[in-house]
């Protein structure tokens, strides 16, 4: 049997790291023109509608109209930015996105790695040499090998950003690996649906992570902790 396993919100709470490097990425370093206390509240709130990572700018475009003083919900004008964004503004953000994110993990690895902390679920994979485990994540590859690294936790394999957009959807991307390993059985846990959405094969099960950043409220069966002791 294959674990799939996604690593934002699952393995990491990687919220404040996703702030601050977006927040750069999407305002640079000037001064920062709002109440910092209120806008971090507001997309810690918001956080679990992003999937790729150039969607911090639809998320980051939503809370700058609110707070300059736009009536429509975060979560309309999310989609409104998101579809209204180019193919050149998407690449753009998320090349700018990895650079400040580079920048962090060089100069200043310590404050890096602190916002970074494994979830409950995450420290039970510490140590742990199951290698039919396979991260499968929107995050670049770098930063998902560094964080597991810092962290001891062995994967047989890191799906990561690129991978998942080369097979279309994380659903299309395991169903790909089902058949080049001949495995007959997989379970697949994340925290956003709109990812287990996309699984379409009968040899997965899916889970959801109900201690990530998604919609608490869906049709998917919660893994928990007792469930996932008989994998890891």
């Amino acid at each position: 049997m294959l674990i799939f396993l996604d690593f934002d919100g699952v393995i990491v709470d990687s919220i404040e790291e996703c702030y601050m490097v977006s927040r750069e990425t999407y305002y640079g370093y000037a001064r920062f023109p709002y109440n910092e206390e209120s806008y971090r509240k507001s997309f810690y709130e918001f956080r679990g509608l992003v999937r790729p990572t150039f969607e911090y700018m639809g998320l980051h475009s939503a809370l700058e109209q609110v707070f300059n003083g736009s009536k429509d919900t975060i979560e309309e004008l999310f989609h409104k930015a998101i579809a209204s964004i180019n193919i050149d503004k998407k690449e753009s953000f998320e090349k700018n996105f990895f650079f400040v994110r580079s920048l962090y993990i060089d100069c200043s690895f310590k404050k890096w790695i602190a916002m970074n902390p494994l979830t409950e679920f995450g420290e039970t994979l510490v140590g742990k040499k199951n290698l039919n485990k396979y991260i499968i994540t929107t995050k670049n590859r770098e930063a998902t090998e560094v964080i597991l690294n810092y962290y001891d936790i062995s994967v047989s394999k890191i799906c990561a950003n690129n991978d998942v957009k080369s097979a279309g959807s994380k659903g299309s991307l395991i169903s790909k690996i089902m058949n080049d390993t001949n495995e007959k059985q997989a379970i697949f846990v994340d925290d956003a649906v709109e990812h287990l959405d996309t699984v379409d094969d009968e040899r997965v099960k899916c889970y959801f992570a109900n201690w990530g950043y998604g919609e608490k409220k869906n049709r998917y069966q919660v893994f928990h902790q007792k469930t996932w002791v008989d994998y890891i």
